[in-house]
């Protein structure tokens, strides 16, 4: 009875030990699958914020982009409503709607003929003038003893000359006599 006593603690006791270790065990393994689980967890919650961080640099490069447009937009706008400003300024006449005297309606009808005169009088007088200064020079250029160099710096002179005044009064002349009406930007955006 005594053996059997000593052997029912022993077996008790080894039993007991093999429920502890694999208790342990268990315990160890869940301890594994939770760890797991959050090492997965963590990775998935890094990526999704790598994600989230590409999302957001995309989305800002396109509201930089967007804002750009914009700026260009209104930059445009700007540029329109002040050409526009000056095409309405161009159109004044001094002698509509006065009701004044004969001499002073003869004065702004005087001005009003010299404000309609002066670009095509001017851009006349300009193209006349290059042209009788390319006349000269060639003239001067035949009759003269001017050495090489300084007779193709005086035709280079004259025709860079005749280049840009010409340029520019024909673009002044022609370029604001524009009939077409400007658009109205204010109502596209709404």
């Amino acid at each position: 009875m005594l053996l059997s006593g000593i052997m029912s603690i022993l077996t008790g006791g080894a039993s007991g030990l093999l429920g502890v270790i694999a208790q342990r065990a268990f315990d160890a393994w869940n301890k594994k699958q939770e760890l797991d689980k959050m090492k997965a967890q963590w990775e998935h919650e890094a990526v999704m914020k790598d994600k989230d961080a590409a999302i957001m640099a995309q989305e800002w490069a396109s509201r930089t982009q967007i804002a750009g447009t914009e700026a260009d937009a209104a930059k445009d706008v700007a540029q329109s409503n002040a050409f526009a400003e000056s095409l309405k300024s161009q159109a004044v006449r001094y002698s509509e709607g006065k009701q004044t005297g004969p001499f002073l309606t003869g004065c702004l009808v005087l001005l009003d003929v010299f404000n309609g005169a002066v670009r095509p009088a001017l851009t006349v007088y300009l193209c006349a003038l290059t042209t009788y200064i390319w006349f000269q020079v060639r003239e001067l250029l035949k009759h003269e003893s001017l050495t090489p160099a300084e007779a193709l710096g005086l035709w280079t002179l004259v025709i860079e000359t005749i280049l840009y005044l010409t340029t520019t009064c024909v673009l002044w002349h022609f370029g604001t006599r524009n009939k077409q009406s400007v658009p109205d930007f204010k109502s596209i955006g709404k």
